[in-house]
């Protein structure tokens, strides 16, 4: 006979849980060993191996659908990573110069994520014989009309 099964909820707990340590990059079999010694069913009894497997393809099935979401969700799960990189720095390195640059530059990354830094200024230059114009789009119509001119001469 089945057992009481787990909450909406909670299922989406322990699937949050997985895709973090799958961004943690943890093995697939050792998330499976974590999952088998960590979660309880509602009968207080600690999940089997199959309940486990199928939580792990839940999480995988997640992480796709997040994978083609859109560039700003895309960029908060970016965020999200780079902060618990920092968070994930061994303690043998936090508050040395070599950890607190490797800190400074994950903040450097999430603040060019996090769209802070004012835009930079980009010249394009094309070839000297075929030099690129950009013009607005009244230009354009300007031009086009000023062809048609010559075309119905």
């Amino acid at each position: 006979m089945a057992g009481v099964r787990s909450t909406r909820i909670e299922t989406e707990r322990r699937v949050f849980t997985i895709q973090g340590w799958i961004i943690s990059g943890v093995p697939d079999y050792l998330i499976i060993k974590n999952i088998e010694q960590q979660f309880k069913n509602a009968d207080g009894v600690y999940l089997g191996r199959r309940q486990a497997k199928v939580l792990l393809q839940k999480a995988y099935a997640v992480w796709h659908e997040d994978q083609e979401a859109t560039i700003e969700q895309k960029r908060s799960l970016r965020i999200a990573e780079l902060k618990q990189d920092i968070r994930n720095l061994k303690d043998e390195f936090k508050g040395t110069p070599r950890g607190m640059t490797v800190v400074n530059q994950i903040k450097k990354e999430i603040t060019k994520l996090e769209d802070l830094y004012p835009a930079k200024k980009h010249i394009i230059q094309g070839d000297e014989d075929k030099p690129l114009v950009f013009t607005t789009p009244e230009e354009r119509e300007k031009r086009l009309q000023q062809l048609m001119a010559k075309i119905t001469k």
